[in-house]
């Protein structure tokens, strides 16, 4: 029978792909904030943070990685059955074939600049996360300061990633200036929002994990 913790990690796991591909998903879409352009991807890719720094609490940087690689290889098989289904014939009197492609045929750019980006950057915050915990001090006590130190350095490397490969030349140099710099506010934002809950998962998920 597994355990709590290995059932956790199961969900975990599955919500970390899930979320990855869901906010390439979303990218596709620039939505206006006052006259910034910005990927939808920016709404749910912090997710992807909050659920990495929560593994490497629980379960250490090497699994933490493999995770990590098991979301662009899931991202992966997306992007190659998208492009084989766009190229099946389309049935007679299916009339949404140039939507289909439009959406899931996904810009090459996003999709290069979403899979590096959220390697190097999960990879890196892992990295800092480990580092900050094994420190001395605040870091090395409270969860959310290394989940949040190690965060805000990792949101810069993924939005100046992301952001230039996908959206460098193709949007005017000031409006992608704008762009990436308020994806990097909008994702720390959403984490600091959401770090009291986080906090409280992970109080819960270590009384759960002591208790076995």
């Amino acid at each position: 029978m597994l355990t709590f913790k290995q059932k956790t990690l199961i969900y975990l796991t599955a919500v970390s792909a899930g979320t990855l591909l869901i906010s390439n998903l979303a990218a596709i879409k620039l939505w206006n904030f006052f006259g910034i352009a910005v990927d939808g991807g920016v709404i749910v890719f912090p997710l992807t943070y909050i659920i990495g720094d929560i593994i490497i609490e629980f379960y250490g940087k090497k699994i933490a990685k493999n995770i990590v690689f098991a979301g662009f290889f899931v991202n992966i098989i997306a992007v190659i059955v998208f492009y084989i289904v766009i190229l099946l014939p389309a049935y007679d009197g299916w009339q949404m074939q140039a939507a289909f492609e439009s959406i899931l045929g996904f810009t090459p750019r996003i999709i290069l600049g979403s899979l590096i980006a959220y390697v190097s950057s999960n990879l890196f915050n892992n990295l800092i996360f480990t580092k900050l915990k094994n420190s001395q001090g605040l870091f090395s006590k409270s969860f959310i300061a290394r989940a949040l130190g190690s965060s805000a350095f990792a949101h810069l490397i993924d939005s100046a990633i992301f952001e230039t490969i996908a959206f460098f030349g193709v949007l005017p140099f000031n409006e992608f200036l704008a762009q990436a710099c308020f994806a990097y506010l909008l994702g720390i934002g959403f984490e600091i929002v959401l770090s009291p809950i986080e906090a409280i998962l992970a109080d819960k998920l270590k009384g759960k994990m002591t208790d076995e």
